[in-house]
């Protein structure tokens, strides 16, 4: 794959520089978009939990996310487009936000598809299907389903990247991406991330090791380690369909994820494989989804020291880490200005983790997450939506004891305000 986006880029590099005239009648302009959403927010969580932790969280909070977008375009003499896009961030409900932009790419366009360069989702993460939720509080960045209303304890695993049946791994590595122009409905991405870095400014050094994290962090690992190969490279793919057939709207997309950990000396290659899948029917205003995503990583002679630092990702027994599954399901119903649905979370990761192999103490079975959120949406003019969500969450953990799990019921409502 990494040799197929190397040489499309060759190929659309020399497209920019010789086919015909390639200036534009004038520069980039930017312009400004984004959104600013805040929200009034109730919890009630379990008394057992609470106490057996000494906690006193206070059972109403309000909470923001705002973002403000700067995005421009030129299109040349010879029809490729060129633009570039940044969002800033801040009053963000985000627990560990250190960069005050959250993303910054350029992309080129024409004939031949889309290629962008930067930091951003990956194409698994944009091309994703899941269930439909009416005002946009679903997968990892959701109030309930992010961890930030209801407590998550410590020992709790979940899926890389969050509670989220789409691949989010990588969150906004630094990539390139590629998607096909649309053939009868079908478009496929493509994406390569050399390493796990946001913001990729260290210098290209085959000993060193970046984790894989949802946070997009990197961490160098001991060099001594022995790595003889570049680490923490990954592959995406990613098909999407979408059609109408007499008024009845589909749309699915199946992705995978392969990254290569490392290679250890004496040792094999870890690797992490992902797959991700998820389908919606549409008609009449009524939409009905679902989605489905497997984590599973396989090394050879890796210490736990060697990947100490991977984030969101968790070992299993049996020479491998990671392994867990999710899936999530709902129905939606929206007319005019108003939306509504119901949607249902669930997944299960191994309890044990790379520093607490299995054992009594932690034993072999899996911690389960599960969500359900009924949410709501009335648009009062364009660019203005009151949005409201009710539900209930719990953390399940294999560990036994009321520290362990918590769970809870959420009401909470918002003003959503895009410009």
């Amino acid at each position: 794959m990494k040799k197929i986006l190397f040489a499309s880029t060759a190929l659309v590099a020399a497209g920019l520089l010789t086919a015909g005239n390639a200036s534009a009648s004038s520069k980039i302009h930017l312009q400004l978009g984004g959104h600013s959403q805040w929200w009034v927010v109730g919890a009630w969580e379990s008394n057992a939990f609470l106490s057996a932790n000494n906690y006193a969280i206070p059972n109403v909070d309000v909470k923001g996310e705002n973002a403000i977008d700067m995005s421009g375009s030129t299109t040349l003499d010879n029809g490729i487009k060129v633009g570039a896009k940044f969002e800033f961030r801040g009053g963000d409900i985000s627990k560990t936000t250190t960069d005050s932009i959250d993303q910054s790419f350029a992309w080129v366009e024409g004939g031949f598809g889309k290629f962008l360069i930067g930091s951003d989702k990956s194409v698994n993460y944009q091309m994703g299907v899941t269930a439909p939720v009416a005002n946009g509080q679903w997968n990892e960045g959701g109030l309930l389903t992010g961890d930030f209303v209801l407590f998550k304890p410590g020992t709790d695993n979940i899926m890389a990247g969050g509670n989220t049946t789409k691949i989010d791994t990588l969150d906004h590595a630094t990539h390139i991406q590629y998607q096909t122009p649309s053939l009868y409905g079908f478009t496929l991405g493509l994406g390569y991330t050399p390493q796990y870095s946001e913001d990729n400014r260290n210098p290209i050094n085959l000993n060193n090791s970046y984790s894989l994290s949802g946070a997009g962090q990197e961490v160098a690992s001991n060099s001594s380690a022995g790595y003889s190969e570049p680490v923490q490279q990954s592959y995406e793919g990613n098909l999407l369909y979408v059609n109408s057939f007499n008024g009845i709207g589909v749309k699915a997309d199946a992705g995978v994820l392969q990254a290569k950990l490392g290679r250890v000396s004496g040792g094999g290659a870890s690797s992490w494989l992902e797959q991700q899948y998820g389908a919606q029917l549409s008609y009449a205003g009524i939409t009905i989804g679902g989605s489905y995503r497997h984590q599973m990583a396989n090394y050879t002679e890796t210490t736990s020291a060697d990947l100490a630092t991977l984030g969101g990702i968790t070992s299993a027994s049996g020479g491998s880490m990671g392994r867990g599954s999710a899936y999530d399901a709902g129905v939606q119903y929206a007319t005019g200005p108003y939306g509504v649905s119901f949607s249902y979370f669930h997944s299960a990761v191994s309890n044990c983790d790379l520093s607490n192999a299995c054992s009594a103490s932690h034993p072999s079975g899996n911690d389960v997450t599960k969500f359900y959120e009924l949410a709501g949406k009335y648009n009062l003019g364009p660019g203005v939506d009151i949005l409201t969500t009710a539900g209930y969450g719990e953390y399940n953990s294999a560990l036994s004891g009321a520290k362990y799990s918590n769970s809870g019921w959420v009401a909470m409502s918002g003003l959503n305000l895009a410009f």
